[in-house]
């Protein structure tokens, strides 16, 4: 979870609003992005094959 005063981080990301998540794979790769609740079976499923 990130908080960022500025929305910079929002403005990077393409982020409008929250609820928001994205995926980020160990080498800093967004492999998903969600706009409100996302799936946790899919979550995991990335998170397993990255």
């Amino acid at each position: 979870m990130l908080w960022d005063d500025s929305f910079e981080s929002w403005n990077a990301f393409n982020v409008t609003g929250q609820p928001a998540a994205i995926l980020f794979a160990a080498d800093g790769r967004a492999l998903q992005g969600w706009s409100g609740p996302f799936p946790e079976a899919e979550v995991l499923a990335l998170a397993a094959a990255s």
